[in-house]
């Protein structure tokens, strides 16, 4: 990809050149660029990194999340597969561009196989005062998979503790109302929790297609044979009084919530299923 974007850059700098009155370039579809900028940087168009004009080729957006500036790419997947989704605690405008835009140019010379690694974790510097964390997920604004970079600490005082399963429906799903009984499930637990930030959301409103489909996953759990008689075999044993043969009765569907739960842990952190809805991004 590199090397054909390298000869389309050089070649559309000597139309330009060669035939003036260009308005514009308009690159991948995506973004513009003037044709003076045109011109200048596609004179470096075979310069090897850190020279190479990177920056005709890829968009750097601001957002602001909170007091956060943030920033993502446009473009740079075109190279690696991925943009970078980049929100920092701390930074101005000014120095979150320079550190997307370095990192951009680097990726492009040198392959997503020379960047960061998922749960890599940097340590503070001079200008980030803090530990900041990588994933590789797919981009809350739905821009596609990313490179994410977050503040690691919660600096702000911004993370919420949400439950996964939420306690209405733990009420009323007669699998969780069985399994509580025996004491083989519990809001309350670490497994059920998660921490999310809901100055990325547009409200604390739980998606109905997220509790949805768990109601429906959980239904198919009890929707068994085995099920149907081991839940018998629990009511009587609680009937009796022996909660500890209710207990292992009951177990097996308690590992599949418990493997749902972790399921849906992952899936939220990646942002491949979301429990609020999303905003746009906000410009600063």
């Amino acid at each position: 990809m590199i090397e054909s974007t390298r000869i389309v850059t050089a070649v559309v700098g000597s139309l330009i050149e060669a035939q003036p009155g260009c308005l514009g370039i308009a690159w991948n579809g995506q973004f513009g660029r003037s044709p003076e900028q045109w011109l200048e940087q596609s004179r470096r168009s075979f310069d090897p990194f850190p020279n190479h004009p990177y920056s005709l080729w890829i968009e750097i957006v601001h957002f602001v999340s909170g007091k956060t500036i943030g920033a993502y790419t446009k473009g740079l997947s075109a190279f690696i597969g991925r943009e970078i989704e980049f929100e920092v605690d701390g930074l101005d405008e000014r120095t979150v561009t320079a550190r997307v835009a370095g990192l951009s140019s680097y990726l492009i010379a040198n392959g997503i196989e020379a960047g960061p690694k998922s749960g890599a974790v940097f340590e503070a510097d001079s200008e980030v005062d803090h530990h900041v964390a990588v994933l590789h997920r797919n981009s809350r604004f739905r821009i596609g998979p990313v490179i994410s970079f977050f503040s690691l600490q919660d600096r702000a005082g911004r993370l919420k503790t949400y439950q996964i399963i939420p306690s209405s429906l733990a009420r009323d799903h007669p699998l969780l109302v069985m399994l509580g009984k025996v004491g083989l499930f519990d809001l309350t637990k670490s497994e059920n929790l998660i921490e999310l930030r809901p100055d990325h959301y547009v409200s604390e409103t739980r998606l109905e297609s997220l509790d949805g489909g768990v109601s429906q996953e959980l239904s198919k759990m009890l929707a068994t044979d085995a099920y149907a008689e081991a839940d018998t075999n629990a009511r009587r044993a609680l009937a009796s009084g022996d909660i500890a043969s209710a207990r292992s009765f009951l177990q097996p569907w308690a590992e599949e919530v418990g493997q749902l739960q972790e399921v849906l842990q992952l899936a939220l952190t990646l942002c491949d299923a979301f429990m609020f809805m999303p905003p746009a991004p906000r410009r600063p």
